[in-house]
């Protein structure tokens, strides 16, 4: 994994098979695409047309604001938009969440596992996280199955925008 050192909106992590950089209005309608498909969609909030912009934009402000933010997650090879994955602080919990979405023709081949593992080394080599999160809805297996791949174990359980969540959590030690 490599990560540039740049000023954070210009940030860009590579890994073996992944780029990541910082989402732009032009990810909108593929990430619309990717949250429209059921599979994808059921365990996260609404994604859609009439909130994209508004998502899009917090997302970027949370780069200014924190110098880290979600990103869009790319096939290396092509450039395609695969997903998004990243860094994200929430404010009601005071700790940042590590996330990762696929769309479904890339489930099963690793790529969360590699965007979470690539974004956990690049939150604590560049901040002084303790601790870094995930907040996974207890009934979704793939993406309890990446946190335990990452290392992560469960902290707690909670309530995230009206759901439940296992928090799961990786401290700079481990």
């Amino acid at each position: 994994m490599t990560s540039e050192r740049r000023p954070p909106l210009a940030t860009v992590i590579e890994t073996e098979r992944l780029r990541l950089r910082p989402m732009t209005m032009e990810d909108r309608e593929a990430l619309i695409a990717i949250y429209a498909d059921p599979d994808v969609a059921r365990f996260m909030s609404v994604f859609g047309t009439e909130n994209a912009d508004d998502r899009i934009r917090s997302y970027r402000e949370s780069w200014v604001e924190r110098g880290y933010g979600l990103m869009a997650l790319l096939d290396r090879t092509t450039g395609e938009l695969l997903g998004r994955s990243g860094l994200y602080h929430w404010p009601q919990f005071g700790e940042t969440e590590v996330g990762w979405l696929l769309r479904r023709d890339s489930w099963g081949l690793g790529l969360a596992t590699e965007a979470g593992r690539a974004c956990l080394a690049w939150g604590f080599e560049s901040f002084e996280f303790p601790y870094l999160t995930a907040m996974i809805d207890p009934r979704n297996e793939r993406s309890i199955g990446v946190a335990k791949r990452l290392g992560m174990q469960p902290l707690r359980t909670d309530t995230l925008l009206g759901a439940e969540v296992v928090v799961y959590a990786i401290t700079r030690q481990s």
